[in-house]
């Protein structure tokens, strides 16, 4: 177990906490390897702290350099799970990758040329430059970007109940890839000679 604070007040580890950046960055400054906590809350349900705590712990342990960051979807400092919750950061790691993702600068990127020809005034959305690129974008999967009236006609669904249908879609829709027949064939025999023994 890492060192962590302690709430006096409740006497509960939190597994959500600023000063939990004390160690990973005594950690950093003697050259140590650290595994860290994030992606957790101690919220005790799917809700707007659990997803604050998932993003801000995420971010900072992602920004100091942590080695490990673990126990994503955990809820109630530790004591329960879930899988909306573990979605939502799954969202939250993925925009964290796009943040912090290389920017290429070169002339297509620049795009000088585009900018040249259509001007400050001009309409860029149906350039061929634009239809080359918008894909690479970040877009979100579950986080909410519609207006308020294509929200409501939608369902009007909260993060947590969006998170909870995408769990729910994985677990009736995933088809897992088979192994290997090598490696089902290699699984087997150490399985039979555990049993054996």
């Amino acid at each position: 177990m890492s060192p962590g604070p302690l709430d006096m007040r409740t006497a509960v580890t939190p597994y959500c906490d600023p000063e939990q950046g004390i160690m990973q960055s005594m950690a950093k400054f003697y050259g140590l390897p650290m595994f860290s906590l994030g992606g957790a809350s101690d919220s005790k349900i799917v809700d707007q702290q659990a997803a604050a705590d998932a993003a801000l712990s995420l971010f900072f342990e992602t920004l100091i350099g942590s080695d490990l960051i673990h126990d994503l979807g955990y809820l109630e400092s530790g004591l329960t799970y879930s899988l909306a919750q573990l979605a939502i950061c799954d969202e939250i790691v993925d925009w964290i990758k796009a943040f912090r993702k290389d920017v290429a600068v070169n002339e297509e990127t620049l795009a000088l040329d585009v900018i040249a020809e259509v001007g400050p005034k001009g309409n860029y959305l149906d350039t061929d430059h634009t239809h080359r690129h918008y894909r690479e974008r970040w877009y979100p999967d579950l986080f909410e970007r519609s207006s308020y009236d294509s929200w409501i006609a939608g369902g009007g669904k909260t993060l947590a109940e969006r998170a909870a249908e995408k769990v729910d879609r994985i677990l009736f829709e995933h088809k897992p890839e088979p192994l290997p027949g090598k490696t089902r064939e290699k699984l087997k025999d150490i399985a039979e000679n555990a049993n054996i023994r």
